[in-house]
């Protein structure tokens, strides 16, 4: 398969230091990022007894990667890293535990981006303490400073990535953020939509949110 090699020519001759602060991706483009994933995973010999979604970025590249290994077996795993805007932890916890057995698996942890890789590094351990036979990671971003670097991943930035899933999750910060700084919601409109924000997004968020 080579449909997914196109998503990485594509960002393959991008400038690392001329890219936007903000990557704003589209569901097309992140479904081609994990069939990319998919097919590199795939030419490496690793297949997956379970695949397991870090919660949340994590939830929908495990449900494709499952669908594209036709592997059934999925599970799911909450770590948090902050108690409250703000206030960051010394170190991520677990707050949602694998619901299945996975002594001797072979395991898949999928996560949407290893930003400080706090999180996958706490995922790793959990894992191996349950008795994985071998685990792999994989995202579709990977920042460079993070402490633990994908086995797999499509892209290295710097930039905040957006997902077409967590869109209105990014202009509720960008409300909350020009509101306090007195700006209007015109001007919150308008830097929205320049970022990248599909108009018609934006529009939906705040038919039914006040300003």
């Amino acid at each position: 398969m080579n449909f997914g090699i196109n998503v990485f020519i594509k960002y393959a001759f991008e400038i690392q230091n001329m890219e936007p602060k903000f990557l704003i991706q589209s569901w097309e483009e992140a479904y081609d990022s994990c069939l990319f994933l998919y097919e590199q995973i795939d030419r490496s010999g690793f297949y997956p007894d379970v695949i397991v979604g870090i919660a949340r970025g994590g939830w929908i590249p495990a449900r494709l990667l499952s669908d594209f290994f036709t592997n059934s077996f999925t599970a799911n795993m909450k770590i948090e890293f902050y108690d409250k805007i703000g206030e960051k932890k010394q170190r991520p916890e677990i707050t949602q535990q694998i619901g299945i057995n996975i002594k001797g698996k072979k395991v898949l942890l999928v996560d949407d981006v290893a930003d400080t890789g706090e999180s996958l590094k706490v995922a790793i351990e959990h894992v191996n303490e349950l008795g994985a036979s071998d685990v792999k990671t994989a995202t579709i971003f990977y920042k460079p400073h993070s402490v633990v670097k994908p086995d797999y991943f499509v892209r290295v930035t710097n930039a905040w990535v957006v997902y077409a899933w967590e869109r209105f999750e990014f202009i509720k910060e960008f409300a909350e953020k020009f509101k306090k700084e007195e700006k209007s919601l015109l001007e919150l409109k308008d830097y929205l939509k320049q970022v990248g924000i599909p108009p018609g997004v934006v529009e939906a968020y705040f038919a039914t949110r006040d300003y």
